[in-house]
């Protein structure tokens, strides 16, 4: 099987690919504008840089391949509102992948409940799976909340607050529920679905065994790091001085992703049925504790 990983330089895609290439014996296509740069040997793995917005270009990287996993976000570019820059990516995308060999689209996107009033991020997640079922290839859409991982935005952003605010002030997002998963488990999922014997489209609501809100996450993961802070709550904060506040103690390299993150963590993101039991019933994620790194 041939494998094609569209944002393979990010998080998740650099992940991915050291499992596929652990566990399997797929070839597999690295795609992204650095590709090249991806510190990753293997005669399995070709590197291919690669615009997501070239459609021309796309095709012809991704005509052989079986599978495409779509790993792509824009919230880090700077020349384009990031919502239209995702609607033009998945577009570019469903027409480039006409007339391939690709039998799957495997997509990971964001939780969150449609009739939600959702935020400009998760809308944007969810309207790209909209736009790669127009593919008419079988598309499985994996929706997450936190990723929990060294590299993870969401967390990486958690943990530095943790680590610089032996007082942390928490606006009312902080009481929002959230169901973070481990990477082992998020990736697991991603690469099981290589081979999910399924016939349809499938929307899969992942997460790890325990919904907590964003306070009790810090919390747990003070006192797992030995930490003790002391946890505040100034709910009358305003979104746009939370999102400051938030934004000062954000890993720089996460600044501008973070910023578009922010308004989501007023935005439920749990996992609200079984689909994710029925179709991968061996896959039983990990605890929190276990998942902290």
């Amino acid at each position: 099987m041939k494998i094609g990983i569209l944002g393979a330089s990010g998080y998740i895609g650099t992940n991915l690919i050291n499992r596929l290439l652990a566990d399997t014996d797929y070839e597999v296509v690295a795609l992204s504008p650095n590709a090249v740069n991806i510190n990753i040997e293997s005669e399995k793995l070709a590197k291919i840089n690669c615009d997501v917005f070239d459609t021309a270009q796309l095709h012809e990287a991704v005509k052989d391949c079986d599978v495409l996993y779509y790993l792509v976000h824009m919230m880090a570019q700077k020349k384009l509102d990031f919502a239209d820059a995702e609607t033009r990516a998945a577009t570019s995308v469903v027409e480039a992948v006409q007339g391939t060999s690709l039998k799957r689209i495997i997509y990971l996107g964001g939780l969150g409940d449609d009739h939600d009033n959702l935020s400009k991020h998760l809308s944007s997640r969810h309207h790209t799976g909209h736009l790669l079922r127009q593919s008419h290839l079988q598309v499985i859409e994996f929706r997450a909340s936190m990723v929990i991982g060294d590299g993870s935005i969401s967390y990486d952003i958690i943990t530095s607050l943790v680590h610089k605010l032996p007082i942390l002030t928490l606006p009312a997002w902080s009481k929002t529920l959230t169901q973070p998963i481990a990477l082992k488990d998020a990736i697991t999922y991603l690469q099981t679905a290589a081979t999910l014997d399924v016939k349809t489209n499938e929307i899969v609501e992942i997460g790890g065994p325990r919904q907590l809100s964003y306070k009790e996450l810090m919390k747990h993961y003070s006192n797992w790091k030995g930490s003790h802070s002391l946890f505040v709550d100034l709910p009358i904060i305003p979104v746009s001085i939370a999102a400051w506040w938030l934004n000062l103690f954000t890993p720089k390299k996460h600044a501008k992703v973070g910023r578009a993150m922010v308004e989501s963590l007023g935005n439920p993101m749990v996992v609200t049925n079984e689909r994710a039991k029925e179709l991968f019933p061996e896959i039983i994620p990990i605890s929190i504790d276990e998942a902290f790194v």
